[in-house]
């Protein structure tokens, strides 16, 4: 029973990489890459001055960045890059 159960774990083992996707990233389709960022209580000020004005600093100097959009809230940052068509979408999700 325990051969059986062994030889059975080492074919499903063999066979399992065939068919499972190899794809690491998620499929990009829009240009665009948004980063949430949660600080529950944090008043909307200090989000915007230590988080969000930060990120925007960071990540506008990856390669290809059209335009970003953010917006502060009560604990909540939420912050988006939009990328020119000519750049490759891997290299852009990658950089931001």
């Amino acid at each position: 029973m325990v051969v059986i159960g062994a030889l059975t774990a080492v074919l499903l083992g063999a066979v399992a990489p065939s068919r499972i996707p190899t794809d690491i990233l998620p499929t990009f389709r829009t240009r665009a890459v948004q980063i949430l960022t949660l600080y529950p209580t944090m008043p909307t000020e200090v989000m915007e001055r230590d988080i969000t004005s930060r990120l925007e600093r960071w990540t506008g100097q990856a390669n290809g960045v059209a335009r970003q959009e953010s917006r502060s809230m009560t604990g909540v940052s939420v912050f988006r890059d939009y990328f020119r068509p000519d750049i490759d979408p891997n290299t852009a999700i990658s950089q931001a």
